[in-house]
C-alpha cells in the first residue's frame, strides 16, 4: 500500500498547480489561468503591474478563468492568487511596434476589425486548449502505468 501511495505522490503534488497564459497584442492583454486538472481559476484574484512594480489594475477572473485588459504599456507583470498559497506570476513583453491596421474607417472595415478581434480571441483560446491537452497526455501515461501495476499486483495476490 505504501508503494502505491509513493507512486501517486507526484500526481497529488500537481493537483493545485496554477497555469497562467498571457498574450499582449494590439494594446490588449489576454489573461487565462487554470489549474492542473484543466478547471478554470474561477474568481481568482489577480493584479497587473508595470515594469516599476506599480499596481495598474487588480480584479478577479471570470467563470472561464479569463480577463481582457486594454493597455498601452508593452511590459507587464501579472500575478494570480487562487488562495491558500497558490500564487503564480508571469511577465510579458511586447516588442511588436508595427501597426497592423491596414483598413480605412468606413462601416465595412469596422465590421472586419470586429471580426479580427473575435478571431484573435478564438486563437488565444485554441492555444490554451492545446496546452491543456498536451499537459494531460502525461497523466494518461502515468494512469496507464499505475493501472498495469495494480493489475499485476492483483494477479500476484490471486496466485498465492
Amino acid at each position: 500500500m505504501l508503494r502505491f501511495l509513493i507512486l501517486l505522490f507526484p500526481i497529488i503534488l500537481f493537483a493545485h498547480k496554477i497555469n497562467l497564459f498571457l498574450d499582449l497584442q494590439d494594446n490588449n492583454l489576454y489573461i487565462n489561468s487554470y489549474f492542473a486538472n484543466a478547471k478554470p481559476c474561477i474568481n481568482c484574484q489577480f493584479k497587473i503591474e508595470d515594469n516599476q512594480n506599480n499596481i495598474i489594475f487588480d480584479g478577479t477572473l471570470d467563470r472561464q478563468g479569463e480577463y481582457n485588459f486594454k493597455t498601452y504599456l508593452k511590459e507587464l507583470k501579472v500575478t494570480i492568487d487562487a488562495g491558500s498559497g497558490h500564487i503564480v506570476s508571469k511577465e510579458i513583453k511586447n516588442d511588436n511596434t508595427l501597426n497592423n491596421s491596414l483598413l480605412s474607417d468606413n462601416d465595412v472595415n469596422l465590421e472586419i476589425n470586429i471580426l479580427k478581434e473575435e478571431n484573435i480571441a478564438l486563437k488565444h483560446k485554441i492555444i490554451v486548449l492545446e496546452e491543456q491537452l498536451n499537459y494531460f497526455e502525461i497523466f494518461k501515461v502515468i494512469f496507464g502505468l499505475v493501472l498495469i501495476f495494480l493489475i499485476f499486483l492483483f494477479v500476484k495476490r490471486i496466485k498465492y
